[in-house]
């Protein structure tokens, strides 16, 4: 059974004092590699509340690190991306990067609130080629509500696709234009006889071209409300097809960043690269702080 082996370092990031943006928190981080170096885009939290709410979860914010060997990163001392506009009023987060082409891809959530009060989520894009400047593009799928998703990093068949959760389920969908999205459909649902996937099942990193198939590391909920994470591989022709899928996960919390935290028993990744002969998986820990878990490459591929 493969299993990540936790970096001795961890956690890799973790709150900044003194820099507001990110002075409490870093999590939940995309990941590519650009320019010969591996690119974080990470969740950050720091010391401004959310304007319209008392929260345990301040203003959410993304942040840039980068590395030269994946384990040690540089952070920047302002935001890579900030909050604009209603949709985004208490923040953005949980980015993460497909490089499609030459330009990269990152979808993040929107999360505001309605008149009442209650809290919206959304998924919007946007796209960048140098890690400099950011274009902002709009919103994906804006009738749903729903916070997971990443894109497949090359088109199939003429098409983009997303893979998306509508919770507690995995869905596929497609587009032309990566505006408009048709054909949703369940991917993979979660197994009730299944304990740590028994709640709900989504994308964890962004999928991960391998020439046996497509990659995702996913992340799934128990009744407890524990995550945990493990893999599936998809049809490189189909990505419909799930080929397969182990009933076992890779990681799970264990180590106490992992289980004590904003929220405890949490391990929850939306990036990963192939770095080196490892697949080094990125995640945050109890909503706290950021972790990374490897493999070696061929111990992943020996799943399928």
């Amino acid at each position: 059974m493969l299993k990540l082996e936790r970096y001795e370092g961890n956690p890799i990031l973790k709150g900044i004092p003194g820099e507001p943006f990110h002075s409490k928190y870093i999590y939940n981080a995309g990941a590519t590699i650009h320019d010969g170096k591996v690119k974080l885009v990470y969740r950050a939290e720091g010391d401004y509340p959310r304007p319209d709410v008392e929260s345990k979860w301040p203003l959410t914010m993304l942040g840039l690190a980068e590395s030269e060997d994946g384990f040690n990163f540089t952070t920047h001392k302002e935001p890579f991306m900030k909050p604009v506009g209603p949709e985004e009023k208490r923040g953005i987060e949980d980015p993460r990067i497909s490089k499609i082409d030459d330009v990269y891809h990152i979808l993040f959530v929107q999360v505001g609130a309605d008149d009442s009060g209650k809290q919206e989520e959304s998924l919007a894009l946007a796209t960048t080629t140098d890690f400099k400047t950011v274009e902002r593009k709009w919103r994906v799928m804006p009738d749903v509500d729903q916070r997971t998703s990443g894109l497949l990093p090359a088109k199939v068949k003429g098409k983009y696709v997303l893979i998306h959760r509508v919770s507690p389920n995995m869905n596929i969908a497609y587009s032309e234009d990566l505006k408009t999205w048709h054909d949703s459909k369940v991917l993979m649902e979660p197994r009730p006889d299944v304990a740590w996937e028994s709640h709900k099942i989504g994308i964890g990193a962004q999928p991960i071209w391998t020439e046996k198939g497509w990659l995702l590391f996913t992340h799934a909920r128990d009744r407890d409300g524990a995550y945990h994470l493990s893999i599936a591989w998809l049809d490189l022709d189909d990505p419909s097809k799930v080929i397969s899928r182990p009933d076992y996960p890779i990681l799970e919390a264990e180590a106490e960043y992992e289980r004590v935290g904003l929220t405890k028993n949490v391990v929850y990744t939306c990036g990963a690269v192939e770095w080196q002969g490892r697949f080094l998986v990125y995640y945050g820990g109890a909503d706290t702080v950021l972790a990374v878990a490897s493999a070696p490459a061929d111990e992943v591929m020996a799943t399928l």
